[in-house]
């Protein structure tokens, strides 16, 4: 429990220095020259230089214009009206994303029905908006670079021809039947005043500050007037607060108030309040530097606008890299990183890769220097290091990941040295809101490289308004987690109960007494090099109905008690997703193994009287993707479930020969027996964890001690 106080130690300078912060001056140069926010004339400087020079850095440059080039070969497309949400782009009957036969028609892949007209076309409508302001972008940057008119001019027609048709497009928004929400949140271009902030701090405002110098003024006053002013006002007319479209609000007033020269923009993309960045940074994101809504994909999606508000302000001579929640967003990630490279698939999220936090450590290491985040970086020579000046030469390795708890994000990450490489995550923290999901007290599982327990993200279709969101996504029945009495979690959040851990093995345990009112569930989870023990106490005020629900990657999930086909329970919310589903009763343990050409998970639960197994398979990606799952019922006021999952190759054996769980008035204990020796872990009613290997104590922890 040192090492865990030393952490904790080390995070407080950051925390006070947080608090410390002070906003800086914030104000405009007299008479700017542009570009003012796309880069300094140093950066330019560079890229120009490699566009001349030779090499890496000349290649990486060739090609950015080369493509360029054929985008302004192009004829500019401008669709009838403005774009739509890709959530619309799924077949209602199947939930399955659709197919694109052409701008007018769009077909399920599975029942082959035709969509056409709206809202479909319109998500190909936003496809093809983005596409055009991209391209605009991409070819004021070959302008500035090479200096040959024909970019310039493309890009300023793309500017021109938005300018005119911004205030003609219909308003619109992401909903047909909430009219207040469509008032405050719609618009023109886009259907969201989040992808207006977007486009416009992304691609509209440094597109206009790269070629302003060969503009007319004319032009000038109709770009301005005509696309970057009214995309201001209506991004502004929705407070958003705490919450990532603010974030993108924020990036896109202070890009577009920036090329303006209008410094009131500036300042309240940084200051307004609750809505500013300073506000972000204090509401938003927690002391471990993760975003409020605890998925990666929104975390890596909200620090893209925090860049740029970020670099656009330096730019303009206004620090806000300093600010120490801004920087303690980048490192975090790599010490998530599960076996196969990826982050914990946890809230909605798809799928988010500890690589892909390099192009953002980019920035944060150009301006902070931090030493740390070296390792973090690309060795590759790319667009961001030639623009920031950057040796590549300069990467490290990164250093080997240990056990870690992150008490304000609610994570924990268990790690142990063996031939199986076993990772697992476990969330406890703050409900994440609308992307957060009902799943306290779960967890993911890794070994052999590749994900086993799956949590399952969002669809990769975005099917936020489709059932199956609400129903399987979102609800407890897709997690590896207990459900009570049938029904899903209310939002809540766990607390830290105890976390210890060493080279060889990682434990934490914490408990939730609010998803269900009336029962106090503590989950403790213990990783050994070979194994993770995973243990359940449930305390309820009067007889319930629990159900221990397990996902595993793999063909199938079989089980010697579950050997009768049967139906989907009713009242429960998701299970009309559950496939294949087989059932049976014992008094005895329960064993499950989770098939799969590779790698084979084995669960071994300890028995218990009348317990209820039910295996099958629910959904991953989308409901084609098939993940095998296993749900255990027991019933009671006081139910326990002790379970043991491996991760054995193909053509081993399971080492795991017996386990035996007793409780009593002084706490719980398991005894593992497996081919080597005998594992006892036992855990007190004061909270004091003891693992044993062979009769040597290998691991232990206090409950209320410093955690991280």
């Amino acid at each position: 429990m040192r090492w865990a106080t030393a952490i904790l130690l080390g995070l407080a300078p950051l925390c006070h220095a947080a608090a410390k912060w002070q906003v800086p001056d914030i104000r405009l140069a007299r008479g700017q020259k542009h570009p003012v926010i796309a880069c300094t004339f140093d950066e330019l400087a560079r890229l120009k230089a490699a566009w001349q020079g030779e090499g890496q850095a000349h290649d990486v440059i060739a090609r950015m214009v080369a493509d360029a080039g054929r985008a302004a070969e192009q004829p500019i497309v401008f669709p009838p009206r403005g774009g739509q949400h890709n959530q619309w782009y799924q077949c209602d009957k199947c939930q399955l994303p659709l197919e694109t036969l052409d701008p007018a028609h769009h077909q399920c892949s599975r029942c082959k029905k035709v969509y056409s007209g709206e809202p479909y076309d319109d998500v190909i409508f936003a496809h093809t908006h983005n596409r055009n302001l991209s391209n605009a972008r991409a070819t004021a940057w070959a302008y500035a670079i090479t200096g040959q008119q024909q970019f310039a001019r493309y890009t300023a027609n793309v500017l021109l021809g938005y300018a005119e048709r911004y205030r003609k497009y219909p308003y619109h928004a992401n909903t047909r039947t909430d009219l207040v929400w469509k008032r405050i949140s719609g618009g023109y271009l886009f259907e969201q005043t989040l992808n207006e902030a977007s486009v416009l701090s992304q691609y509209i405002a440094p597109a206009y500050d790269l070629v302003h110098g060969m503009l007319s003024d004319t032009d000038r006053t109709k770009i301005r007037d005509g696309l970057i002013r009214p995309i201001l006002k209506n991004i502004d007319k929705y407070k958003a607060g705490k919450n990532n479209w603010q974030t993108w609000h924020n990036a896109g007033m202070l890009a577009g108030g920036a090329v303006l020269g209008d410094v009131a923009w500036v300042r309240k993309a940084i200051t307004q309040n609750r809505c500013g960045f300073v506000d972000q940074m204090n509401v938003s994101v927690s002391a471990d530097g993760m975003w409020y809504e605890n998925s990666w994909g929104y975390h890596f999606y909200t620090l893209q606008a925090m860049i740029l508000i970020a670099e656009y302000a330096r730019r303009l001579d206004i620090d806000l890299w300093s600010h120490p929640s801004l920087q303690k967003m980048f490192p975090l990630a790599v010490h998530y990183t599960m076996a196969d490279g990826s982050l914990p698939r946890f809230g909605d999220d798809v799928q988010s890769w500890a690589r892909s936090v390099a192009p953002y450590v980019e920035f944060a290491y150009a301006a902070a220097k931090d030493p740390t985040l070296v390792a973090l970086l690309s060795g590759r020579v790319s667009w961001d290091s030639i623009l920031l000046g950057r040796d590549v030469g300069q990467v490290q390795e990164v250093p080997p990941l240990t056990s870690r708890v992150f008490r304000s994000a609610g994570h924990a990450i268990l790690r142990t040295r063996g031939q199986a490489g076993l990772t697992a995550a476990f969330t406890f923290g703050p409900y994440g809101g609308y992307h957060g999901h009902l799943d306290k007290l779960s967890f993911v599982f890794f070994g052999h490289k590749q994900e086993l327990g799956v949590d399952p993200g969002r669809a990769a279709s975005q099917a936020y308004r489709l059932p199956i969101h609400k129903r399987w996504y979102k609800p407890t029945l897709s997690h590896n987690a207990v459900l009570v009495d049938r029904v899903m979690q209310q939002p809540a959040q766990g607390t830290l109960e105890l976390f210890a851990a060493n080279a060889r093995y990682a434990a934490v345990a914490a408990r939730c007494d609010a998803a269900y009112p009336g029962v106090k569930h503590l989950r403790l989870l213990v990783l050994t090099p070979t194994y993770l023990l995973v243990l359940d106490q449930l305390d309820a005020d009067k007889q319930r109905r629990f159900d221990w629900v397990y996902h595993n990657r793999g063909t199938a999930a079989q089980c010697e008690v579950s050997k009768s086909p049967g139906k989907a329970p009713l009242r429960y919310v998701g299970m009309e997703y559950v496939q294949n589903i087989r059932t049976g009763t014992t008094d005895g343990p329960v064993r499950v193994q989770f098939l799969d050409k590779t790698v084979i998970a084995s669960l071994a639960m300890a028995a218990a009287p009348k317990t209820d197994v039910l295996t099958g398979d629910g959904v991953g990606a989308s409901v084609l993707d098939r993940v095998p799952m296993v749900v255990v019922t027991r019933h009671g006021r006081k139910v326990d479930f002790a379970s043991v999952l491996e991760a054995v190759a193909a053509n081993g054996k399971s080492l795991v020969n017996d386990m035996v769980f007793e409780r009593n008035n002084e706490g719980v204990s398991v005894t593992i027996r497996h081919d080597n020796a005998t594992d006892i872990i036992t855990l007190t009613t004061g909270g004091t964890l003891v693992v044993t290997r062979a009769g040597k104590t290998v691991l232990e922890g206090q409950s209320g001690s410093d955690h991280n």
